[in-house]
């Protein structure tokens, strides 16, 4: 799972929740990289060979790194799982109740799950788990996790109860970290153990054997969670980036990579490579600027809204590897509740909207004005956008040209990475491509709530706020279902910023690799169990 928070990040461009990531950009790979995939082992015709970046260490409460992560979970079942829709499911933890109005989480552990040497999990794992948390890095995949945890304690041999700081409708989700055994390490110092090298795990895999800078086995077991796999061993090679990780897939010296499609998509596959797609967490928006009078008038905001051409943007420059957004909640959401583009491309509608807003052009003027009690104002503005990330350069000039041809002259404004935060930072202006790398959590306070800390907009509007703590304070699930439904509505009613597309990732496979190949955004090999070599 990626981390909860959101924080802004730099190589990305995206205000991002999971610490830093790559440069953002989709470029073709180059022979860069031909020196670190030759020093990858040859595929073995019998074992999955993959692999992933230097592990510092594996554990996965203390690992850093997400392409590590990927791996570690064929190794560790987590406490609560999260299904495809991103709803938190029964796994270590087989149910849980809130008490203390949504503050206190008391949890059951399933009993007769075995970590791979047979010992027993139990509420022992799950506070020794929650102190590991607690003394980890703050760059660690989990941190996040314990934010929010006040206390912890053990009230029988499978039960454990959470406190939290306060009522969250992401309590739950905070509770879906993998656990390691506090029987394996006994009292050795878990943050410096020389066990972080060879694992007990409880999962499909066990670890088998580790050579530093080189490659991780695992081995197939009998295990409690799934069936054992039909694979018997897995090879992870050690690289030194993701993108060693990408060539050496395209060199057919690894059967599996996890990348963004946007990536691959540039790369030739002619090599009967498949693709399992999976809508990802990079949200892709155009933002406005609130601090401008025109932008406070709605049917200014729903014109541009339906002057995007969402579909000729999704297909012609992300390539479809993303798909339409109405709201920042992921459409794949069981919370979703807006299933069709509330704004579909409609250039006449869009005219009405502006003549409703007053808006008009005279003669043979094609930039529609109107007067104000301080003067005529044009519909003449800029598009803000960083000049690293190919895709929203192209979509804000497509967005231009779109609304250059109902009334307004809108330029694109395409700057470095720096001084694109500075303006966004002081407001300097008009519209912006932004994008948000958001979490599992729906949580649009920091992007939308009046000063939130992502709201470089300034938009403010109380029945939004209201709603956005509605959400955020609520807990279960038919209770969740209302208070994100009305907040979608909300979004959808009063346009505080023009939502894009959610991008999309995939699983890329090569062709001997048979099965059902079923990747999640947060567990890029989810059933591998049940995978086999042709």
């Amino acid at each position: 799972m990626k981390k909860l928070l959101a924080a802004f990040v730099a190589a990305t461009l995206f205000f991002s929740g999971c610490g830093l990531q790559g440069n953002g950009n989709s470029e073709q790979l180059t022979g860069t990289q031909v020196g670190d995939a030759n020093k990858i082992n040859k595929k073995d015709n019998k074992d999955l060979t993959i692999s992933m970046c230097t592990a510092k260490t594996l554990n996965p409460l203390t690992n850093e790194d997400s392409s590590v992560d990927s791996v570690l979970r064929m190794i560790y079942e987590p406490l609560v799982g999260i299904n495809e829709i991103y709803k938190p499911v029964p796994n270590i933890a087989e149910s849980w109740y809130y008490a203390q109005e949504g503050k206190e989480l008391t949890i059951n552990i399933k009993q007769g799950l075995k970590w791979h040497d047979g010992s027993n999990i139990t509420a022992d794992d799950v506070i020794f788990s929650l102190n590991t948390l607690r003394e980890a890095g703050e760059n660690t995949v989990y941190k996040a996790c314990i934010q929010r945890v006040a206390t912890y304690s053990k009230t029988g041999e499978y039960t454990v109860v959470v406190g939290f700081t306060e009522a969250f409708s992401g309590n739950i989700y905070a509770m879906s970290f993998p656990l390691i055994s506090s029987k394996y390490y006994g009292s050795e110092n878990v943050l410096t153990s020389n066990k972080n090298f060879a694992p007990l795990g409880n999962s499909v895999y066990a670890f088998d054997d580790y050579t530093a800078a080189k490659e991780l086995r695992l081995k197939a077991v009998t295990n409690s969670f799934a069936n054992k796999p039909s694979i018997q061993n897995v090879i992870v090679n050690i690289t030194t980036d993701a993108d060693t990780n990408v060539y050496a897939f395209t060199q057919r010296l690894t059967d599996c990579v996890i990348a963004d499609e946007t990536v691959l998509g540039k790369v030739d596959l002619d090599n009967g490579a498949k693709k399992f797609s999976y809508t990802d967490d990079y949200y892709d928006f155009l933002g406005f600027n609130f601090n401008n009078e025109i932008f406070q008038d709605k049917n200014v905001r729903k014109a541009i809204a339906l002057a995007v051409p969402i579909e000729n943007i999704i297909d012609g420059i992300y390539l479809s590897n993303a798909v339409e957004a109405n709201t920042p909640l992921n459409p794949e959401s069981w919370l979703n509740s807006v299933k069709e583009n509330v704004y579909s491309y409609d250039l006449t509608a869009a005219r009405e909207c502006l003549n409703k807003a007053g808006f008009t052009s005279k003669g043979n003027e094609k930039i529609r004005t109107k007067v104000y009690a301080e003067g005529t104002k044009k519909l003449s503005f800029t598009i803000l956008v960083n000049k690293e990330n190919e895709e929203r350069c192209q979509a804000a000039y497509k967005i231009a040209e779109e609304l250059n041809g109902i009334g307004f002259d809108v330029k694109t404004e395409k700057v470095s990475y720096d001084s694109y935060i500075s303006k966004l930072e002081n407001g300097e202006f008009d519209m912006y491509m932004g994008g948000w790398q958001l979490s599992i959590v729906p949580e649009f306070g920091f992007m939308l709530k009046t000063g939130g800390t992502g709201n470089y907009g300034g938009y403010s509007n109380a029945k939004t706020d209201e709603l956005i703590d509605n959400f955020y304070n609520t807990v279960g699930e038919a209770a969740m279902r209302t208070a994100m439904s009305q907040l979608q509505k909300q979004i959808c009613e009063e346009i505080p910023c023009v939502s894009i597309v959610f991008r999309k990732s995939a699983l890329f496979v090569d062709e001997r690799i048979k099965g059902d190949i079923a990747p999640l955004q947060f567990d890029g090999y989810n059933g591998i169990e049940s995978w086999y070599i042709e």
